[in-house]
């Protein structure tokens, strides 16, 4: 009797889940590479090596990176037919280092580059957090489209996913590599929102997007709240998109003279960005855009009294930014498939920075080229080259960095 009821407690789990639609995936990307100017490999943060910020490192890099063309990941996601159209859905996603098993964790590698032997790490989104990238539940209308909540992607990763000349590869784009630039508006720590709400919808070509952050703050309903639009027509061969997004109150982190600390500026930020792509032939699509964002003064201001940790390190000092200060960021390229296996991938995009405070202007300029063979629709090798070449009173240390790797990803 008890082995009875056992099978059938078994098999009703089992009809469950499969009335959920519950799907355990993942990509799992690892690279050996070279790069120069930089420190010692971080276990701890996702990119491993910094393409895009000059160092004063003397010595060149060769090791295991935690993928070249994506982060390596795992998530849980699933979805409920609830008839007439409508879908209950969910996503549950972690970053992994893949070379030392560990969460990615950026908010550690900031404090593990204060000794300046390990990498130039840069602030992130992903600090540990056991669902880091995603985490959000939602429903969807066949003709309504998508509502989620919880912790969500900016529209601009979204659009630049699929409108960056490179795959949006981590290591051999500076928009995939950054999220300051990849979807952050200004601030890497904003590429995801948590608190969020987030529609989403297409209308024939037409796509549409909107996102609204909650501040969750006492007292005031516009503290550290963020919102979001985008735009696009999209075709064969023609698409296009347009975003928008602004954040109050945005936090970000970077390396301090403070043992085990992390020193945070605070800003207000905005930011537009244009993308469009064109497919020549079935085999041949060029793409280019332009991006800039405004970093400004801070509508509420914050002490360490009320603002002493980062992703739960102490916080050393809070800056606020004072005088406004800009980024544009131009990017064109596109791919071609060499046969039905192999496409190659070419990218330029040129960083130009506003003077601001005691730093000067400056600009970075990158060039990369990507070739992808796929061995299967799951499994490819590919081997990548990034040249930066920093210019302008900002950068003193290097005439130019570069990587180069070659590395096998496999999606499951």
């Amino acid at each position: 009797m008890k082995k009875t009821l056992l099978a059938v407690a078994a098999l009703s789990s089992v009809a469950g889940i499969a009335q959920a639609d519950v799907t355990l995936y993942g990509v799992l990307d690892a690279a050996i590479g070279t790069a120069s100017h930089q420190y010692n490999l971080d276990p701890s943060y996702s990119q491993s090596v910094n393409i895009v910020t000059p160092t004063k490192a003397p010595n060149t890099v060769t090791g295991l990176l935690n993928g070249g063309i994506q982060n390596s990941r795992w998530g849980i996601t699933g979805s409920e037919d609830l008839g007439d159209g409508r879908k209950a859905f969910f996503t549950l996603e972690s970053g992994v280092n893949l070379p030392s098993g560990s969460l990615s964790n950026h908010a550690q590698a900031v404090i593990d580059s204060n000794n300046g032997t390990l990498n130039n790490a840069t602030g992130s989104s992903v600090n540990g957090q056991l669902f880091g990238r995603q985490s959000f539940v939602g429903l969807s209308d066949a003709t309504l489209g998508s509502l989620q909540f919880g912790r969500s992607y900016a529209p601009i990763y979204d659009i630049l996913t699929t409108y960056d000349p490179v795959q949006f590869a981590v290591l051999f784009s500076p928009l995939a590599f950054s999220s300051t630039y990849g979807g952050g508006g200004g601030v890497a720590e904003n590429v995801r929102q948590d608190n969020s709400v987030k529609y989403t919808n297409r209308i024939g070509d037409v796509k549409i997007g909107a996102l609204y952050k909650l501040g969750n703050q006492s007292g005031s309903t516009s503290a550290q709240s963020a919102y979001a639009f985008r735009l696009g027509y999209e075709t064969e061969p023609f698409g296009i998109q347009a975003a928008y997004q602004a954040y109050t109150d945005a936090i970000s982190g970077a390396a301090s003279a403070t043992p085990g600390a992390i020193a945070v500026t605070e800003s207000n930020t905005k930011a537009i960005l244009l993308t469009a792509k064109y497919k020549f032939t079935s085999d041949l699509t060029g793409k280019a855009g332009y991006e800039r964002f405004t970093l400004s003064a801070p509508s509420n201001s914050y002490t360490l009294a009320t603002y002493s940790t980062y992703s739960g390190y102490p916080v050393s000092s809070i800056s606020l930014v004072t005088a406004e200060r800009s980024t544009e960021i131009y990017f064109a390229g596109g791919d071609y498939n060499l046969t039905s296996a192999l496409n190659l991938a070419v990218g330029y995009y040129s960083l130009n920075f506003d003077a601001y405070g005691s730093t000067a202007s400056g600009n970075v300029n990158l060039a990369s080229a990507l070739l992808d063979y796929h061995l299967s629709k799951r499994s490819d090798v590919y081997a990548g080259y990034i040249n930066s070449t920093p210019g302008g009173a900002r950068y003193v240390n290097y005439p130019s960095n570069n990587l180069a790797a070659v590395g096998f990803r496999h999606a499951f």
